[in-house]
């Protein structure tokens, strides 16, 4: 009974450290887009690139503001595992609407908020991603059809880097 709880235990353990070693690492943000891709679609001339969390690569901003400040134009983009894609594609929130974007990744997706500014979600193998173009200006600069086709482009732009 013991040898058998042990072999079951070895492997239990042997399944866990396959499953984690044939995982893909998560891509690094800021590595998925460039700064000229940013500027095209924020319609600056210049953008700089920082990460979302100190000592995280799973978010990244491209802003027309060095410090990202809530009042700059930016370009957020952020990994996701195929799980939270999942999620994604039925949200919770009932207001949130989702519509397919088909010829990107393997699946893809905008959600679209009623207050406006989108985002494209786009899953290739195991990895998933995000975008959001964010703005406080008041008249919005971009449309929500202006946003989504910016928005198609910066994806595009990312999923031939995974």
């Amino acid at each position: 009974m013991r040898i058998q709880s042990i072999s079951i235990i070895a492997g239990a353990f042997a399944l866990l450290a396959m499953s984690n070693s044939t995982r893909a690492a998560s891509p690094d943000a800021c590595t998925l887009l460039t700064n000229a891709d940013a500027a095209k679609a924020l319609e600056v001339p210049t953008v700089t690139t920082s990460y979302m969390v100190p000592g995280s690569t799973a978010g990244c901003f491209w802003s027309n503001d060095p410090k990202a400040s809530d009042t700059s134009r930016k370009v957020g983009l952020n990994t996701h595992t195929p799980r939270a894609y999942q999620f994604a594609k039925q949200p919770a929130i009932t207001t949130i609407k989702v519509e397919a974007v088909p010829g990107v990744g393997d699946d893809a997706i905008y959600q679209i908020y009623p207050q406006g500014h989108p985002f494209i979600w786009v899953l290739k193998g195991q990895t998933a991603i995000s975008i959001r173009i964010l703005t406080i200006d008041k008249p919005r600069p971009f449309t929500d059809a202006q946003e989504k086709a910016k928005l198609l482009v910066l994806a595009k732009a990312a999923v031939a880097k995974l």
